[in-house]
């Protein structure tokens, strides 16, 4: 999942189908309003909540039920997406509380899980709080934690542009295809054959195994 309005648009299409009237206000706090027949039998917040007038029943566990569909079909985060997430910080934001995952430079990504959306991500600036009463600001929302933990890299300048614009894969092939040249041309010299084989040293220099860049990575190199 995207956005919120994705999930609001398969939902509520859910919803009608199986025989709800939604009215969508997308207003203020409030998403939309649902209606058993004519009388109102759950509201949906913006946030992802879920505010019944009447609980229980097959009406309740059809609309979970539709909700859950829409999880599953947009992909959304479900697990936790972080260990230990229990221990760490509380922060409030206009939209709820969050637990602080990771900071560094001045930006926090900032995490919660939702009735309906599964988990929120949040990126934004920390103000200070001598100078500020609004602790957080310019904030991104994502469904998905590797576009979250990719926008906290970037906006806290962690993360490490590609050293070469060749990927690995692609580095391999040139590496090969040197190799079988060096065994194919009879008529190459042995300067040329050295030159050949220290540039498929270097090459494989830039080949490294796979390096953990998670912003918890580099949180804990910052300690």
């Amino acid at each position: 999942m995207k956005t919120r309005q994705e999930f609001f648009e398969d939902f509520f299409a859910r919803l009608t189908k199986m025989g709800f009237r939604v009215d969508s206000i997308m207003e203020s706090d409030i998403a939309a309003e649902v209606y058993d027949e004519n009388s109102l039998f759950c509201v949906v917040t913006q946030d992802g909540e879920l505010i019944f007038e009447t609980y229980g029943g097959d009406k309740v566990r059809a609309l979970e039920q539709a909700a859950g569909e829409t999880r599953t079909g947009l992909s959304c985060c479900m697990q936790p997406p972080f260990a230990e997430m229990e221990r760490t910080e509380t922060v409030l934001l206009t939209g709820g509380s969050y637990i602080k995952v990771f900071e560094s430079a001045g930006v926090v990504l900032l995490c919660r899980r939702t009735t309906l959306f599964g988990y929120e991500f949040v990126t934004c600036q920390k103000a200070m709080p001598k100078h500020n009463t609004k602790r957080f600001y310019r904030e991104h929302f994502f469904y998905d934690p590797v576009l979250a933990q990719d926008d906290f890299l970037e906006r806290s300048g962690l993360k490490i542009p590609a050293p070469l614009s060749f990927s690995h894969d692609e580095l391999r092939a040139l590496v090969s295809c040197c190799a079988r040249c060096v065994m194919l041309d009879n008529e190459m010299d042995g300067g040329q054959e050295s030159r050949i084989r220290e540039l498929m040293a270097r090459i494989e220099e830039s080949l490294p195994g796979q390096i953990d860049l998670t912003p918890r990575h580099y949180f804990q190199n910052e300690m």
